[in-house]
């Protein structure tokens, strides 16, 4: 499923307004999307500090090129589309609401993500501003790996 927006309602049922308040939360999240992408390997890499860098590395199916610009839009997902979709969801999805990577560059400095779908044969590294916007976008070769790299949070 694309990533989309989901429907105001939708966002005022499940109460899709968390925010990431530190380092620990956003492992968590980036954690989550990788087993959602049906990883089988993880590396994480986190500063001393905790807070100058935060990466996870995984083997997931990546992020389709369609879908580049939604990343880290708040209230985009592309695992469901309505509140009656939270009833098959059970077990299938660790996280639905759309704001793990929104969060995550509200409190850092931006989130830099690199990908490749099977389907490509480069990668992309898409680097996003702290409200979730698109601010680069350049082709990666040799990409095995997705890789999500948060720097500079600003802990709440």
């Amino acid at each position: 499923m694309p990533i989309t927006a989901l429907p105001p309602t939708t966002v005022r049922a499940i109460g899709s307004t968390s925010v990431i308040a530190d380092p620990c939360s956003v492992v968590k999240e980036l954690l989550d999307n990788a087993l959602d992408a049906s990883a089988t390997s993880i590396g994480i890499e986190i500063s001393s500090n905790a807070v100058d860098v935060i990466q996870v590395k995984d083997n997931g199916h990546g992020i389709s090129s369609d879908d580049h610009a939604l990343v880290c839009k708040r209230t985009f997902t592309s695992k469901i589309q309505t509140v009656e979709d939270l009833r098959t969801l059970g077990g299938k999805s660790l996280g639905f609401r759309g704001e793990a990577l929104a969060s995550a560059a509200e409190v850092s400095g931006g989130v830099t993500i690199t990908t490749r779908v099977e389907a490509e044969m480069v990668g992309t590294s898409i680097k996003y501003g702290r409200n979730g916007e698109l601010i680069s976008y350049r082709w990666q070769t040799h990409i095995q790996l997705s890789r999500h790299r948060a720097r500079h949070f600003q802990v709440i």
